[in-house]
């Protein structure tokens, strides 16, 4: 077992389909007693932190394993936000409107959810490290190195420029260890730093990265400013990140933009290879998740229509994360459109698994 009082990358980094151990999987309990869903039923608590990891609660104390769940005892020292302040009869910062068939039985007045940036939400979180056996259901990343050979051949050559470009996901929002995540411990690299510094020690090379992601930008936004951020940056391997902000954009008209930028990227860039990432998904809870689910489709197509091209399913993987029965807080940074670390990590897992396929997974014990 790898430390888990601190940000470790290669224990972050293991996929979260593997069995055997999941370091730091995220809970946020709303209410005194509340009992928060694993992503497997544990054979073994190995440890139950803070989110900041510098805190231990203990077992019989603080809380007791029922099954696939951690629950908060009474007087216990774990962190939880109070019911009346997450579930809210007047709306927050912004409308974060509670869709109907979501609310708490017996609630009805109940009409918002609590939003917050920084470490509003994960200063409340705990991290859970436990092994277990399950097996992982849903589908899961595939490598595509036959698709990147370029990028690929020139990242392990030390010769090869990555451009990160989307919207504030790619730029690190909520990784802890960002502006925008609070900078605070454990201090988790963003996915697109996680990325790279994994790609450089493990080729022992330097790479040239350029991140030129905008919080906050729709897709479109990202097509007027391509030829300033991208065409004259000329990456050998682009990593393009929209969706999010694009809640009312047709699933054609966002094929058409994306389509744009990798036609346009190909014209300068004759070897270069593109990865399409499709956007976790916004809070399902709320009035915030509108078409956003069904950017994938899109991206997938374009995939197969250009060889030089991949497709990162993080819609998918996110959603299969869901239907195992882990709520959105679980693993949200602001309860709208963000990731908290354990979501961060699994946009670098895939990632890499589609980048390096074998090459990548090949590092990871299913027992570690």
């Amino acid at each position: 077992m790898r430390d888990d009082t601190k940000f470790d990358r290669l224990a972050y980094l293991k996929p979260i389909w593997y069995p055997g151990i999941v370091y730091h999987e995220t809970a946020l309990l709303v209410g005194e007693e509340d009992a928060a869903p694993l992503l497997y039923k544990p054979t073994r608590i190995l440890s139950v932190r803070n989110y900041g990891l510098d805190t231990e609660y203990k077992e019989g104390i603080d809380y007791t394993v029922e099954d696939r769940k951690i629950k908060r005892l009474p007087e216990s020292k774990m962190p939880y936000l109070a019911f009346d302040d997450y579930y809210r009869r007047e709306k927050d910062q912004i409308d974060l409107m509670l869709r109907p068939e979501c609310r708490p039985k017996g609630t009805e007045g109940i009409q918002y959810l609590k939003y917050g940036e920084g470490d509003t939400f994960t200063q409340k979180q705990i991290a859970v490290t436990y092994e277990h056996e399950d097996a992982w259901k849903g589908a899961v990343p595939q490598g595509k190195t036959q698709n990147l050979a370029d990028a690929v051949r020139k990242i392990k050559a030390g010769t090869a420029h990555i451009e990160f470009f989307g919207d504030s996901i790619t730029v690190g929002c909520n990784a802890s260890g960002t502006l925008y995540g609070g900078n605070t411990a454990p201090y988790c690299e963003s996915w697109p730093d996680m990325v790279a510094h994994y790609l450089e020690d493990k080729y022992k090379v330097s790479l040239k990265t350029t991140n030129t992601a905008i919080g906050g930008t729709t897709t479109r936004q990202g097509l007027d400013r391509f030829e300033k951020d991208v065409i004259e940056c000329a990456p050998d391997l682009l990593i393009i990140g929209y969706g999010m902000n694009d809640p009312g954009v047709s699933k054609q008209e966002y094929k058409d933009m994306v389509g744009q930028m990798i036609a346009r990227y190909r014209e300068k860039v004759s070897d270069g290879n593109v990865l399409l990432i499709s956007p976790m998904l916004p809070n399902v809870e709320t009035n915030w998740c509108v078409l956003q689910p069904e950017f994938e489709k899109p991206l997938k197509e374009l995939a197969e229509e250009n060889d030089f091209c991949a497709l990162v399913p993080v819609t998918s993987m996110h959603r299969e994360i869901l239907r195992a029965g882990k709520r959105y807080r679980d693993m949200t940074g602001n309860n709208v459109n963000h990731p908290n670390d354990f979501i961060v990590r699994l946009y670098a897992q895939s990632v890499l698994t589609v980048l390096l396929g074998d090459e990548f997974l090949n590092d990871f014990s299913i027992d570690e």
